[in-house]
């Protein structure tokens, strides 16, 4: 009975793994094109982007520029772009209440002193969450 001591066990499960990973066909990148503006409120998305944060994240993005926040709701809803870094405007919260757009978060916070953006809604929405 051959004996082996630790270190080769370790070698030995090491090996195991390695070949495991080498089997493995290359992951391709999620493509996504994502809507922006150009402007310095959106640069953490570009500062990501050539940083190389994306491609970590395993995602091939593309930029498509607007010129305004509202055809960006529009090009979510239709599929030309997959996301969008952009302002809240009537036609995104129109189009989010109809289910072709979904809101997932701000890139703005508040400070106490300083005015950001402000969403008026009606009390009854409000009330219903």
């Amino acid at each position: 009975m051959t004996k082996i001591n630790r270190r080769q066990t370790i070698g030995l499960m090491a090996g195991v793994a390695a070949s495991a990973l080498i089997a493995l066909p290359a992951q391709a990148k999620t493509k996504i094109k994502v809507g922006a503006l150009r402007f310095t409120s959106h640069a953490a998305s570009f500062v990501a982007f050539e940083w190389g944060y994306f491609d970590d994240a395993g995602l091939d993005v593309e930029f498509v520029f607007f010129d305004a926040a509202q055809p960006m709701a529009i090009a979510v809803a239709s599929g030309d772009v997959d996301y969008a870094v952009t302002a809240i405007s009537g036609g995104l919260i129109s189009l989010a209440e109809k289910g072709a757009a979904k809101v997932v978060g701000g890139a703005l916070s508040e400070e106490k002193g300083i005015d950001g953006q402000k969403i008026l809604v009606s009390d009854a929405a409000f009330k219903s969450g």
